[in-house]
């Protein structure tokens, strides 16, 4: 995966507003947003992690740093015996209304009210995302992440989130 220099950052925000990145890299993969996080961490590189770009201001200055723009894609169904829960796995770079969507398709309850909201799926459980009484915190089950100091994924069970407002 090859990071571009010099890359405006407005274009990857709602607002539209924001600088250049010195360099900009888009993983497409779980692995490959481990790697380049690494990569960075172990070079002292600082790090703008950008999803869908709501909620999201960057300075006219830009960011000296490298910024990963989040592209990794895939849902994942398992369906358990009659009346047992639909898991659904997500990838981070999922557009957040489009997952809804699907599941209101599917007949998926607990999300339906949170269509609309902007971003992608990897920021939903940092913001706790929520709209007319429900809350992503009601029906994340878990979160893989990856553990900087550690250098390591984890997963996270929901109580681990510390989700609250």
């Amino acid at each position: 995966m090859h990071a571009r220099a010099d890359v405006s950052l407005a274009s990857r925000t709602t607002l539209g507003l924001g600088g250049r990145a010195a360099r900009m890299v888009e993983p497409s993969s779980e692995a490959e947003i481990v790697a380049v996080v690494a990569e960075a961490d172990a070079r002292g590189e600082p790090l703008l992690v950008l999803g869908g770009g709501s909620n999201v201001v960057i300075g006219d200055e830009g960011f000296a740093g490298l910024a990963v723009c989040i592209a990794s894609r895939g849902v994942r169904e398992t369906r358990g015996a009659a009346n047992e829960r639909v898991l659904v796995d997500v990838e981070a770079g999922e557009a957040w209304d489009a997952l809804v969507a699907r599941c209101v398709g599917e007949g998926l309850a607990g999300l339906e009210c949170m269509s609309g909201i902007p971003g992608l799926v990897g920021a939903t459980p940092m913001q706790n995302v929520g709209a007319y009484g429900q809350e992503v915190s009601d029906t994340i089950v878990s979160v893989r992440a990856f553990d900087r100091r550690a250098g390591a994924l984890v997963d996270l069970a929901a109580a681990a989130c510390g989700f609250q407002y």
